[in-house]
Order: C-alpha cells, then structure tokens, then sequence
C-alpha cells in the first residue's frame, strides 16, 4: 500500500523544505522528495556556494586596493585547492542543516525523481525501484535548470552552465560568458579575481539588462575598469569545439568576430524543471515555456496542487521561494492571507555588489507614472569616502502625486544588506519622505539611501541638490 500524507512537497531547495517545515509545524502530515541533493540549485550548486567563491573574490580585490590607505600585502594570490574545500564545506554544513531541521520537524524524506500518476499520487523512481505515496495535497517546488544554446551544449569541461562553473573544473586562461545576466556576472567577477581573461557575450543592448539603466550603465563601467571585455548588442552564430577550446563566431555591432576561448559558460537564462512531473495527464495549467499557472495562494487549477519558486517563473529567487512556500502550506492550513508582499528584493553579488526592490524608471514610464528621483553618491557619505566605496550610489523612485517609494536600488558595497530597509519602507507603503526621517547610523553607507530619499524632494544635506 502506498504511504498517505495530508501534503507531500516535490523539490526541497530553499522553497520546497521551508514549505515542508511550515506546514509540519502547522501540523500537517508532511513529506518531501527530493531527486538529488537536500537543499537544491541554491545551496549546492548556486546561491551558497557561488557567494563562498565571490567573497575570496571581494577579498583579494579588498587587499590590493587596499595599498592605496597604507594596507600593504605582497604577492596575493589564491589556494585553489583551500578555496574548493572552504565551498565545499560551506554547502555540506548547510544541507546538513535542512535535513536536520526536516528530521526534528517530522517531515519524512524521500529520495528520487517524482512524477504525477493522479492528482493525488505520485510516483517515486530511484534508480530500478519505484515507491508510490498518495496524499491530499501537493506542493511543486521543482527549480529551474539552464537553457542550452544550440550547438553549445554543456560538457561540463571545455562548455559549462553556472553547475559546473561553481565547481571551478580548472582556471582557464581565457573564458568566454554567453549572457551578461546575474548569474553570468558573478562567474565572471569570480573566475577574474582567480585570473581568467573574461570576455562577456550578451544579445541586449546593457549587461545586467533587467536592472535599472543607470545601475547598468555603472555595472559596465565597473566591469570595464576590472579589465573584462563586454560585448553587448551581440550574438553567437556558430561554435566550434577544438581541442583546445572552444571558437565562437560573434556578430558584434562593429561586424563578426571569431573568439577562440578555453571554457565557455553559457548563462542565457533558465526552464522550469516541470517537463517530467507528467502534469499534462492530471492536467495542471503552465504557460508555453512549461512554467506553472498559480493563484495568489499558489494554487494551481487543480485544487490540491500548489506550485511556488522557479518552476512558476516570474523572478527567480531563493528568498522568493521560501516565502511562496509558506504562503502556500499556510493556505493548505486554511490561511487565505497568500502570498501578498508588496515587492521582492533582489541582489547581484558582483563587486560591486548591487541591490534594488520595485520598479525601475523605465518600467515606471512603461506604466505611465509620473515619478521624482533622488540620488546621492557614496563620495558623499564619510564611511564611502574612508572604505574607497566612492562609485556607489543610492537611487530612489517615487510617485510623483503621492511620494510612495516605486523603486530603491544602490550600487556598491553591501547592497544586498542596506536594502532590507527599502523592503521594510515598501512594505508598509512608504514614502520618500518616510525614507528621509529614518535615522541612518553615521558613519555608515545606509546614509546615502537616507539622503536619496531626502533628495527627491531636494533637500539631502550632504549635496547639493
């Protein structure tokens, strides 16, 4: 007979165990299946370990700069094998974490690959044994995996994905980064601390293009001045695979190019991880590209399925996820609060680091908002000045009739940190004003966000507006 729970969770990365621990301790009988590793992309193969690898980046970049105010330290250079082992460490002590904390809150873990049989059953292969676990209702939480590029397949040697980059397979001389996104801006910024000669290959016209234009505009400048090569506006035609590396032919602005590189790390994006749940026999909704239709419950068209993270598209990010799965263990409670927050946060770990929540100013334009802007520089702010942190910046949108804050993003050291008070301003419908009136510790960079605010109206005091 098959096992029966009052909810089963498919996929246990940062959305699927939150998920399972939450609706265990709203006293649910829980489960969780999981086809590879407790902790999923994020703690295995993305955000831990990536953020393991960019803070030896942060540092050795820390130190050589830090010549300049008397710091003096010859001869940086890296331990690779160190370097591997702190990563490894790092994710082995987080995932051991998540099974512990599944294990004490009682949810039973189930290892392989699920796939839907009926609405309320799945199947469980692992390797030749099947197991079969009925249950009343389901939460998909099944990530997103890499898009392929044609005739760039992932190799994992001479062409990896963000997966076996992490792994850091072997410094090459020189590497080639298909996709100037997050995920391909950070393993550019770490395979350059580690000495790569880094070319960026992006089809839009910005690198980072989803952020605000003006934290691009800088992110390029930034990235120009490490020494990366950025070509924007620019697509692969073709590849070649040679012993020694890889070929690409480029159109460029400036006409076609063949780059020959070492490696190559293809990061144009990614597809939900839904092609193998057989959700179209039980007839759960998903748009073209295979990513599932939910509520603001997260609730699918079928009543007991639920779906949260990356496999519902949108913006894919861990903390994200976390918080859809509890939305939704919450509404298979009986909570009809769903997932209701006024806007996600998001960081990009490169160095600088940069953070922003809300809309951009173009997408403000797009929706025909009438905005105010205010600014302040890092070169402003004594901490900025005494850190070296002087490109920084905040920015602040706001509605022009009302002064709500749309948008806060921030270029330059702890980003990913200062931006949870713009989470909490936006949260609770704040103004600019508001923004301006929260007291910001001196000597910290968090000023320059407070003085942003008081900038919209023309009235920060530490420039002149």
């Amino acid at each position: 007979m098959a096992d029966k729970y009052q909810l089963v969770v498919i996929g246990a990365g940062p959305g699927g165990y939150v998920a399972a621990i939450r609706a265990a301790q709203l006293g649910l009988k829980t489960a969780i299946v999981e086809k590879d590793s407790l902790g999923g992309v994020c703690l295995n193969w993305g955000c831990i370990p990536s953020k393991a690898l960019l803070y030896v980046a942060e540092l050795k970049r820390t130190m050589e700069e830090a010549g300049r105010i008397g710091l003096k330290a010859d001869n940086i250079r890296i331990d690779l094998d160190a370097l591997r082992k702190h990563k490894s460490d790092t994710v082995k002590r987080l995932t051991g974490g998540v099974k512990l904390l599944l294990e004490k809150a009682g949810v039973k873990i189930y290892s392989g690959e699920a796939a839907f049989t009926s609405p309320n059953r799945i199947e469980i292969i692992k390797e030749v044994h099947k197991t079969y676990i009925d249950s009343d209702n389901f939460i998909i939480a099944a990530g997103a995996g890499n898009i392929n590029l044609p005739g760039l397949k992932i190799d994992g040697k001479l062409i990896v994905g963000a997966k076996e980059a992490i792994d850091l397979p072997s410094i090459p001389a020189k590497l080639g980064v298909i996709g100037a996104g997050p995920i391909g801006m950070e393993m550019a910024t770490v395979y350059k601390t580690l000495g790569s000669e880094i070319t960026v290959i992006e089809l839009m016209d910005s690198v980072l293009p989803s952020l605000d234009k003006e934290i691009s505009a800088a992110a390029l400048k930034s990235f120009t001045k490490q020494g990366m090569k950025i070509y924007t506006s620019s697509q692969v035609l073709s590849s070649d695979r040679k012993d020694d590396g890889v070929s690409l032919e480029v159109k460029t602005p400036d006409g076609n190019s063949t780059m020959m590189f070492d490696m190559v790390l293809v990061s144009v994006g990614m597809a939900p991880n839904s092609k193998k749940l057989n959700l179209e026999k039980i007839g759960v909704d998903a748009d073209p590209r295979g990513f599932i239709t939910v509520d603001h419950t997260m609730r699918t068209n079928i009543p007991n399925i639920y779906a949260i993270g990356d496999v519902t598209g949108g913006m894919l990010l861990a903390h994200k996820a976390s918080h859809e799965g509890i939305a939704a263990a919450e509404a298979i409670a009986g909570s009809t609060m769903g997932a209701d927050w006024k806007a996600v946060p998001y960081a990009v770990f490169t160095d600088p680091e940069i953070a922003g929540i809300g809309l951009t100013e173009k997408q403000a334009a797009d929706q025909g908002i009438k905005v105010k802007i205010g600014r302040f520089p890092y070169r402003a702010v004594g901490k900025g000045i005494a850190t070296l942190a002087t490109d920084g910046f905040a920015k602040v949108i706001s509605d022009a009739d009302t002064d709500r804050v749309l948008g806060i993003h921030l270029f330059g050291p702890h980003s990913g940190d200062i931006i949870f008070a713009g989470t909490a301003l936006m949260e609770f419908d704040g103004t600019s004003e508001d923004l301006g009136h929260i007291m910001a510790i001196h000597p910290t960079l968090s000023e320059a966000l407070m003085e942003a605010g008081l900038n919209v109206d023309k009235k920060a005091i530490h420039i002149i507006n």
